[in-house]
C-alpha cells in the first residue's frame, strides 16, 4: 500500500515539474476511443487532479478507519465496526478500497437537515401501522443508537447487532399534553414558522365547544380540561416531526420536568402501548463478499397492542458517493439503466421498482391500470454504484420475492447518491364494507410466515472492472456458480424465433346468431411450408414457438383439460406428424402453454376458481384484468387465474394429459414473469414461496422435453430452467432520475442461453428493434400467420396488426442474413463490455475480442477507421 501511495505522489510532483513545458493538446491526448478526457473519467480531463482527489478521500477513508475496531478478516476482506454508532466498513486487501455501511462525514453534510444527516447514520429503517391504519417510521439510529439501546455479538466471520428501536420516542422532550396557557407562551418564544409548524400537530380541546357527552368522555383521560382548554399531540406524527418539534420546545426552555408536570396537571394517554421493535443484524465475510442480512423470522415486536411492522429498507447509505464522485448508480429497470452520480435531477421522483413487477393479487382492487411496462420490470434483483475507479454490485440473495429497490442523487435531502434494497414484513391491504357498516374499508394484514432472511451480498470491484460491464460479469459468475446458468450448445449461425399462431376463437354467424368458434390462422401443413420457405433461403438455425395449438385458440381454456384442436390437422399433415417432422430436421419447437391464466372457463375442463384460484385477504376469488385495444377502443376483460400453490398439481396434470404427443418443447409464456401470491390462509402463499413452487414445477416440466423450455421476458429465478427465451427486455421505463439505457440483462445471460427480444414485425419501431437486438447481442424474432390479416379484424387481436409471413419473409430474410455476417462464430460467447462511444453510437465486445458498432444516428460514423452506415451496425475488430 505505502508503495503503491509513492508511486502516486511521484507521478504528481512529475506532472508538476513538466507542466510548463508541455503542450496543452498533448497532455489532453491521451483519451478513450475518441471521447474528450472529460466524458471518460466524468471530470475535467486531468489525470493528476484525479489522483489529488484520490489521495485526499483515501487519507480521509483511512483516518476514518482508524477510529474503527476490526473484527474479523479473511483473504480477501477486512470488516471493521465502530462500536459506539455501530457504522461498519469493508476492505478490500488486493486494491485498499474503502466502503462505508454510512458515510463518515454525515454529520457534516451541509446539504442534509439535523433529522437527514442523523437518518445518513442508521443502517436500516422500517415503517408501521397502529391500530387506527396511521403510518409511522423509525430507523435505528435515531430509535435505538442515540439511546445505547443495542446488544453487539461476535460470530467467527463477523457479528450481529440487535437493535431495540421505540424507547427513544417515549423519551422526547416534548408535550404530550399540554394547556392552552402554556402551549401560548412556549410558541411564542418560538420562531413564527416553528411555532405555527408545532400548532398543526396539536388538536385544540375547548369545553366551551364541546357537546357534553363528548366532553365527559375525553375528560375521563384529560382531567384537566374541566378547569381549561388543552392542546393534544395528534396521533399518527411522524416520529421525524416529533424529534423536529422537540429542539423548537427545548430551545424554547421546555424541558422533561416541564413535561411530567403536564401530564401530572391535565392527565395523558397513558395507557395506550407505545410500540417497540427488536431487530438483529447481521454482518458476515464470506470470500470477496460482505453479507448483510436480518432474519425476519428473529424479528419481535408488539404486535399484540395493534402494530403491524410491514416494511424494512437496509443499507440506505451503504457506498453512497457524495458531490466530489464521479460515476452512475445502476439499477435493473427492464434491460438496466443507469443514473449519473450528482446528474442534478432533484425536482423528479426518487427511483423505486418492485424486483419482479407487481403482484397482481394484492393489486386486485386497483381499478386503474398500471403506468409500469410489466415487460420492463426489474427482472434480476441486483443493484450497483460507481465512484471513480471502484465499484459494488449488491445482490439481493434471500428474500427478492419480498424485495424493492430504491435509488436517489444528491441534492434532495443529502449530498449523497444512494441506492438500496428494500423487503416487504407483512403484506397488507384493504378491503370494502360497504355493503355491511356503509362506505368504510378495513385494512388486512398477512401472517408473518418467512422462508429464509432479508440478505445482500456485497462484491467490489476495481480498476477497468469497475463498471456496469463489470457488473454484469460478476453477476454472472455469480449465477454459474449457483447453478443457475447453464451453457448454451455452441451453433454456427444465428437462431431466428418464428412463432407461428395456430389459431384464435372468432364471432362467427349463422342465420343471425352470433357464435364464437376456432379460426384458423396457421396449420401444420402450413407451418411446415413457412419453414421449408426459409431453410430454401439458408436459413439453417430456425427454432419454432407453436400458439393457439389448443381448443379456445390463443387465449384458450385451463391447462387441466388441454386438448389440441383438430382444425389445425389439415391438407395431410397431422400435429404429431408436425412435430416428426421438425425433429428430424433438428428444428426445436416449443408448443405455447398458459400455466397461470383461464381465458375461457368451462365444464368439465378440471378446472374448478373457487379450488385453484389465488384468494384475496377476504378470501374474494382473485380475476387478472387484460387491456386490448379492438376496434379502435381500450376494452378489459376478467380472466380466471390459478394460484402459485397449485402449479406442479397443474404442471403434473399437462404432462400427464399430453406425454402421448411426446411435445419437443414446452413455451412458458406469463409464468416466465407473473409473480404473484396467494392470501388464502389455509395455503397461504406469498411470493417467496410462489417462486418455490414455480421452480419445483419448471424442474418436472424441463424433465419431460427433449429441447426443454422456451421462456418469455424471464425474471432470473426460471433462467436455470430455460434453453432460450423471447421478449428478453430492451429498454427501460425511462423514469425521469435514469440518464442511459444499458443491455445488462443480456449481458448477463449472452453466451449461456439463446434469446430475442421483441417480434421484429410487430413491434413499433422496426428499425429500433433490430438494432437493439444487435447492440445487445440478440437473435431475431418474428411472430407470424399463414392466412391474411384480414382474419384478425375486429376480434381481440388487434394488436398483431402486420402478422401475415408473406408480407415480412423477404426483409426478414435480408435481415437474418445481415445480422449473420456479424454474428457467425459468436453463438456461445459472453459479451465481455459494452460502452456508449458517443450519443446513438455503441460498441459491443466479445470475449474472442470481436468488437460490433451499432449506429442509431441518420449520418454514418468512423469508428478505428471503419466506417458505420446510418442507422446499420457493423463488425470493427475480430473478423
Amino acid at each position: 500500500m505505502i508503495k503503491k501511495e509513492f508511486r502516486k505522489f511521484t507521478c504528481i510532483v512529475l506532472i508538476f515539474l513538466l507542466l510548463p513545458f508541455a503542450p496543452l493538446q498533448e497532455l489532453r491526448a491521451d483519451t478513450k476511443d475518441g471521447l474528450p478526457p472529460s466524458e471518460v473519467m466524468g471530470g475535467d480531463g486531468s489525470d493528476m487532479e484525479a489522483d489529488i482527489d484520490f489521495m485526499a478521500i483515501q487519507a480521509e477513508q483511512e483516518d476514518y478507519l482508524a477510529r474503527m475496531q476490526k473484527i474479523t478478516q479473511n483473504d480477501a476482506l477486512e470488516l471493521y465496526l465502530d462500536e459506539k454508532d455501530t457504522n461498519a466498513a469493508v476492505r478490500v486487501k488486493a486494491t485498499g478500497d474503502i466502503w462505508f455501511t454510512n458515510p463518515p462525514k454525515a454529520g457534516e453534510d451541509a446539504g442534509a437537515s439535523a433529522f437527514y444527516q442523523r437518518q445518513m447514520k442508521a443502517q436500516f429503517s422500517i415503517r408501521y401501522f397502529n391500530e387506527n391504519v396511521q403510518a409511522s417510521e423509525m430507523d435505528n439510529y435515531n430509535d435505538s443508537i442515540l439511546g445505547g439501546q443495542f446488544e453487539i455479538t461476535p460470530l467467527d466471520n463477523g457479528v450481529t447487532i440487535t437493535y431495540t428501536l421505540g424507547e427513544l420516542v417515549s423519551k422526547l422532550i416534548l408535550p404530550e399534553v399540554i394547556s392552552e396557557e402554556r402551549m401560548l407562551m412556549f410558541t411564542s418564544r418560538m420562531e413564527e414558522k416553528a411555532a405555527k409548524k408545532v400548532l398543526r400537530y396539536y388538536t385544540l380541546l375547548s369545553p366551551a365547544a364541546m357537546k357534553q357527552s363528548e366532553k365527559d368522555e375525553y375528560i375521563k383521560t384529560y382531567p384537566g380540561l374541566e378547569l381549561h382548554n388543552i392542546y393534544i399531540q395528534k396521533a399518527g406524527t411522524k416520529d421525524y416531526v416529533k424529534e423536529e418539534m422537540m429542539e423548537y420546545f427545548v430551545q424554547a426552555g421546555y424541558t422533561a420536568q416541564d413535561k411530567e408536570n403536564d401530564i401530572a396537571e391535565n392527565g395523558a394517554a397513558g395507557g395506550k402501548a407505545k410500540p417497540w421493535f427488536k431487530i438483529p443484524l447481521t454482518y458476515t465475510l464470506e470470500k470477496d463478499n460482505l453479507l448483510v442480512s436480518i432474519d425476519p423470522g428473529a424479528i419481535e415486536y408488539n404486535s399484540e397492542d395493534g402494530f403491524y411492522l410491514v416494511d424494512i429498507d437496509m443499507m440506505e447509505y451503504f457506498g453512497a458517493a457524495d458531490t466530489k464522485e464521479k460515476g452512475y448508480i445502476f439499477v435493473p429497470d427492464g434491460s438496466g439503466a443507469l443514473i449519473n452520480l450528482n446528474n442534478g435531477k432533484v425536482n423528479v421522483p426518487a427511483y423505486s421498482a418492485l424486483v419482479y413487477g407487481e403482484d397482481r393479487t394484492l393489486n386486485f382492487m386497483r381499478k386503474w391500470k398500471s403506468e409500469v411496462d410489466e415487460k420492463l420490470t426489474v427482472k434480476m434483483p441486483v443493484f450497483g454504484l460507481k465512484a471513480g475507479d471502484k465499484a459494488w454490485l449488491g445482490i439481493i440473495e434471500e428474500g427478492d420475492g419480498y424485495a424493492d429497490i430504491s435509488a436517489q442523487v444528491s441534492g434532495v435531502t443529502s449530498s449523497y447518491n444512494n441506492v438500496y434494497p428494500g423487503f416487504t414484513y407483512l403484506q397488507y391491504g384493504s378491503i370494502s364494507l360497504d355493503e355491511v357498516i356503509g362506505s368504510n374499508s378495513f385494512q388486512m394484514y398477512s401472517n408473518p410466515d418467512f422462508k429464509g432472511t432479508y440478505k445482500i451480498r456485497y462484491g467490489f470491484l476495481h480498476g477497468e472492472e469497475a463498471d456496469y460491464s463489470g457488473m454484469a460479469a460478476y453477476y454472472r459468475n455469480y449465477l454459474v456458480h449457483q447453478g443457475k446458468l447453464k451453457k448454451l450448445s455452441v451453433k454456427e449461425d444465428a437462431a431466428l424465433y418464428v412463432e407461428l399462431i395456430g389459431a384464435i376463437e372468432k364471432y362467427q354467424s349463422f342465420l343471425g346468431i352470433k357464435y364464437l368458434a376456432a379460426e384458423t390462422l396457421t396449420t401444420y401443413s402450413q407451418a411446415k411450408e413457412i419453414t421449408d420457405i426459409l431453410k430454401q433461403q439458408d436459413i439453417d438455425h430456425i427454432i419454432v414457438k407453436y400458439a393457439g395449438w389448443a381448443q379456445g385458440g390463443l387465449k384458450g381454456g385451463a391447462v387441466t383439460g388441454i386438448k389440441p384442436l383438430s382444425k389445425l390437422n389439415r391438407q395431410g399433415v397431422s400435429m404429431k406428424e408436425y412435430l416428426q417432422d421438425m425433429t428430424e430436421q433438428n428444428i426445436p419447437v416449443y408448443m405455447d402453454v398458459d400455466f397461470q391464466y383461464v381465458h375461457k372457463d368451462t365444464l368439465f375442463d378440471g378446472y374448478n376458481r373457487l379450488r385453484y384460484a389465488p384468494r384475496y385477504f377476504d378470501n374474494t376469488v382473485v380475476k387478472a384484468r387484460e387491456y386490448f385495444i379492438s376496434n379502435g377502443s381500450i376494452g378489459d376483460m376478467e380472466i380466471q387465474m390459478i394460484s402459485p400453490y397449485f402449479a406442479e398439481t397443474v404442471i403434473g396434470k399437462f404432462v400427464s394429459r399430453t406425454r402421448k404427443y411426446s411435445f419437443p418443447g414446452i413455451s412458458l409464456g406469463n409464468m416466465s414473469h407473473h409473480l404473484y401470491s396467494d392470501l388464502y390462509q389455509s395455503r397461504y402463499t406469498d411470493r417467496q414461496t410462489a417462486i418455490s413452487y414455480y421452480e419445483a414445477a419448471l424442474q418436472t416440466l424441463e424433465d419431460t422435453c427433449q429441447y426443454g423450455l422456451l421462456g418469455d421476458n424471464s425474471n432470473v429465478y426460471t433462467l436455470g430452467y430455460m434453453n432460450g427465451m423471447l421478449n428478453a427486455p430492451m429498454d427501460s421505463n425511462h423514469y425521469r432520475i435514469t440518464d442511459e439505457v444499458v443491455p445488462f440483462y443480456e449481458m448477463v445471460i449472452r453466451g449461456y442461453m439463446s434469446f430475442a427480444g421483441a417480434p421484429l414485425n410487430n413491434s413499433d419501431d422496426y428499425k429500433t428493434t433490430l438494432l437493439k437486438s444487435v447492440e445487445s447481442g440478440a437473435d431475431l424474432y418474428v411472430q407470424w400467420i399463414y392466412e391474411d390479416n384480414s382474419r384478425l379484424v375486429g376480434t381481440d387481436y388487434d394488436e398483431f396488426y402486420s402478422v401475415n409471413y408473406k408480407d415480412w419473409v423477404e426483409r426478414i430474410v435480408a435481415a437474418y442474413h445481415h445480422v449473420n455476417e456479424v454474428y457467425r462464430g459468436l453463438e456461445g460467447q459472453i459479451i465481455t463490455e459494452h460502452e456508449k462511444l458517443q450519443s446513438g453510437v455503441y460498441k459491443t465486445t466479445y470475449e474472442k475480442g470481436r468488437e460490433i458498432v451499432v449506429n442509431y444516428n441518420k449520418e454514418p460514423v468512423t469508428v478505428d477507421g471503419v466506417t458505420v452506415p446510418a442507422q446499420d451496425f457493423t463488425i470493427v475488430k475480430g473478423w
